[in-house]
């Protein structure tokens, strides 16, 4: 029985994240215009292509300090910057500045109806990171009393 409740709730949870996907998807084809999705779309294409272009500039040592699991995430990346090569900060900075320069162009295309959308947007966002974080707590709570209940029933 309970097991049937719990495999309800999560496949309840999964529809209803799968909706506000899609919403989102639909959200952001409504307020773009066909050229700032072509933008975005291109702004993705050149972060990726210099993330692996970058990636397969790394040596094997560098590669090791990446998967180094004793080093905390911190140290890793101190670790990994100051390895890097002229050529390799070059290529960061290249890259960078690329990016900074597609951003730059797509928030010159944008109205001020756009910029209040995606304020909204960023507003609701972060209300739902809250009350999922609630949620969350609350679920927590729900486990421990029905844990020191069934201690109760067994004592």
């Amino acid at each position: 029985m309970k097991t049937a409740k719990i495999t309800l709730i999560l496949a309840a949870m999964a529809v209803g994240q799968f909706a506000v996907a899609q919403d989102r998807a639909q959200e952001k084809e409504k307020i773009y215009t066909p050229e700032q999705i072509e933008m975005l779309k291109a702004q993705k294409a050149a972060v990726k292509e210099n993330r692996e272009e970058f990636k397969s500039s790394l040596t094997d040592e560098q590669l090791a300090i990446m998967q180094n699991k004793e080093l905390s995430k911190e140290e890793r990346r101190e670790a990994l910057s100051a390895s890097f090569s002229d050529a390799q900060k070059a290529m960061m900075e290249a890259n960078r500045s690329e990016i900074k320069a597609l951003r730059d162009a797509f928030r010159a295309t944008i109205t001020d109806e756009q910029k209040q959308v995606m304020k909204e947007r960023r507003k609701k966002i972060k209300k739902r990171l809250v009350n999922m974080k609630d949620r969350k707590e609350q679920l927590k709570e729900r486990k421990e009393n029905i844990k020191e209940r069934r201690k109760k029933k067994k004592g």
